[in-house]
């Protein structure tokens, strides 16, 4: 009795280990290593998600966005391909999606002129992308 007991708090523990330990992994991560914690085999939604918060996330030091449509190109690009791979990704849940469709609505500025700008459809594809996973999901 004792030992399942104490064996479900090492996993709690365990578990709140690995948690903290991916969120500050998170923190600390640029567009790129974004990119390359996709590609990683041990990524999970929690993970996933984590990423979607920062970029929501506003810079209140600075005042300003993770993107705005000042940044480089590079970096709007990359931002919006990122979310396309976590649409593709097999480890997203109904909250991700959820999270995406404030991406959508808090960038919707940025996607329009970035796709004015340099002829992209960038607002297109993720709203396609962003419809394919709930059907998946539902």
């Amino acid at each position: 009795m004792l030992k399942k007991l104490f064996q479900k708090q090492k996993n709690k523990y365990d578990e709140s280990k690995y948690l903290k330990e991916i969120l500050n992994r998170v923190e600390k991560m640029d567009i790129y290593d974004m990119h390359y914690y996709l590609w990683e085999d041990n990524s999970c939604e929690i993970g996933i998600d984590a990423i979607i918060q920062k970029i929501l996330q506003k810079d209140t030091k600075e005042n300003r966005r993770f993107v705005e449509i000042y940044d480089a190109k590079y970096k709007i690009g990359r931002s919006f391909e990122l979310f396309l791979k976590i649409l593709e990704h097999k480890n997203i849940t109904q909250k991700t999606l959820d999270l995406v469709d404030e991406f959508l609505f808090l960038f919707a500025d940025v996607i329009r002129e970035y796709d004015e700008k340099y002829d992209d459809t960038y607002g297109e594809k993720l709203k396609n992308a962003l419809f394919f996973s709930r059907k998946n999901i539902a």
